[in-house]
């Protein structure tokens, strides 16, 4: 009977030691695999908008309103986050600045004129974006999207002979500074590195709208910016 006893009084302590460790791992691969945890993250971000259209009043004659397209190269930048992550949610709010020169610009209407410039577009964005991740835990490179809103201060230059006289010399036509509600989306990979750093990649879609100012003679003038954007950085939880 003491055997009989002995082996009882085992068996349900042995069961509710296998029950305690087996609640334990399994709470802590959910853990693993949903993490609640601030993190930091930075990217340097390749950009390639859409070629800006702008507007002028009173251009190139009193009452007409001259349409521009400007060509704008390939442009870098960056950005910087802190954000939370919650189960296969991120919410984080971002800072992120891009520069965009342009060489020439085309006037299209009332008259169709190309001429040479020294411009800029750079714009810097405060946003507060939001990511779901879902195969986080399930996948070792995982895919994700956001989506963010916020505003874009941008400062737009055209230093250029005037399209009404090509032949004069060049002059400070725009210096455009404006903030305009902006929203982008994203699409990306992650890659964990190691269980708190995450090597990141993605496309950005971003809208700023269109930036309002005047010229050099005090004419309304307008200029927008959108366009392509791809982002290379680290995430790292704490």
């Amino acid at each position: 009977m003491n055997r009989v006893f002995v082996g009882g009084g085992v068996r349900p302590k042995f069961l509710a030691l296998s029950l305690i460790v087996l609640t334990g791992g399994a709470a802590q691969a959910q853990t693993q695999a949903e993490p609640r945890r601030w993190y930091i993250a930075g990217a340097v971000t390749g950009s390639a908008p859409e070629k800006p259209q702008q507007t002028i009043a009173n251009a190139p004659v009193p009452g007409a309103t001259l349409h521009v397209i400007n060509d704008v190269d390939f442009g870098w930048g960056g950005q910087i986050a802190v954000g939370y992550e919650w189960n296969a949610l991120r919410i984080e709010a971002e800072i992120g600045h891009t520069e965009n020169h342009s060489s020439h610009y085309s006037a299209i209407s009332p008259i169709a004129i190309t001429l040479p410039q020294s411009g800029k577009n750079n714009v810097t964005r405060y946003m507060a974006n939001a990511y779901l991740e879902p195969f986080r835990a399930r996948w070792a490179i995982s895919p994700y999207l956001g989506f963010g809103l916020g505003a874009a201060h941008g400062h737009l230059t055209t230093i250029a002979a005037p399209a009404r006289a090509p032949s004069a010399p060049p002059s400070q036509l725009l210096d455009i500074k404006d903030t305009r509600f902006t929203w982008q989306v994203m699409g990306g990979l992650s890659v964990p590195v190691t269980s708190r750093l995450a090597f990141t990649a993605q496309y950005r879609w971003l809208d700023a709208g269109t930036f309002h100012g005047v010229d050099s003679r005090g004419e309304r003038a307008t200029r927008t910016i959108r366009g392509n954007n791809v982002d290379v950085g680290l995430r790292i939880a704490f």
